[in-house]
């Protein structure tokens, strides 16, 4: 396949993803709640850090507050929920999905991954503001060079497509089971324990920070944040980014495989 002929065959998944890139900026008013609820829910997590170290330790207390602003500003992207592909499902119209010519998983994933990163995005650079009119101790750190940013976005887009491969699976049980709010409240509950988003991961007991460190969920912010903190040398660096790779080829190989047996044995309900 010569180079035009695959950039046509990229064309659809390039299209939805900027059409529901598109579609979320029209989101603004969600996009303020969410501003408010962020900032709101950072300020408390950060008042109680700062009660639990008491200035016994400030460096932990400064990467801890860096650590909490981070994932509050890419919440939106780890807690998304479109809702398209539930409504097809369970309206029927998933019927005229299977006619689309494309791959309906990467299609799927394409415009999951535009909207997690958009949403986040309208929401990061108010919150960004929001940090001159805040208290100097209360505001996020900088990062640890111009390297380690560079490393943190490039690390933060594949921690984005890992966690659209991992949703993927959801929706193909979502296929399966035609409700997945049960299976979607202990997938909630599980990554919000083990990303990081209630209790910084880095707090963890240090006999656990190997095994916590390489989960699944570690890889979409926590991974990320570990390089803005900390200018990872090129062998860290490297093993960092080969570790979400693994699990983005792992989660696509469950999530294709899934969704391929319930396209060859769809029921569509409703019509």
């Amino acid at each position: 396949m010569n180079m035009n002929a695959r950039l046509r065959s990229l064309r659809p998944y390039m299209t939805v993803f900027r059409l529901r890139a598109l579609m979320e900026t029209q989101y603004r008013a969600a996009a303020l709640g969410g501003l408010v609820t962020q900032v709101f829910f950072g300020l408390v997590y950060i008042f109680l850090y700062t009660a639990l170290y008491a200035g016994n330790s400030p460096e932990m207390l400064r990467d801890t507050i860096t650590y909490v602003w981070l994932q509050q500003m890419f919440f939106r992207m780890m807690f998304s929920s479109d809702g398209e592909l539930t409504n097809l499902i369970m309206s029927g119209g998933v019927a005229y999905m299977l006619v689309r010519p494309v791959d309906q998983h990467r299609f799927w994933v394409c415009r999951d991954v535009g909207g997690r990163l958009v949403g986040a995005m309208m929401r990061l650079i108010p919150m960004l503001a929001v940090q001159f009119i805040l208290p100097r101790e209360l505001r996020i750190g900088l990062p640890d060079g111009w390297l380690s940013l560079a490393q943190f976005g490039l690390s933060l887009l594949i921690g984005c497509v890992c966690l659209c491969e991992l949703m993927s699976i959801l929706d193909a049980i979502n296929m399966k089971t035609l409700d997945k709010r049960g299976v979607s409240a202990i997938l909630n509950l599980t990554m919000m324990t083990f990303s990081g988003n209630v209790i910084p991961l880095t707090l963890f007991p240090d006999g656990l920070q190997t095994l916590i460190r390489y989960q699944p969920f570690a890889q979409a912010l926590d991974a990320p944040i570990r390089m803005y903190q900390s200018c990872a040398a090129l062998p860290e660096w490297a093993l960092t980014v080969a570790v979400q790779l693994v699990w983005i080829v792992i989660l696509r190989w469950i999530g294709r495989s899934m969704w391929q047996r319930r396209l060859d044995n769809m029921t569509v309900q409703g019509g």
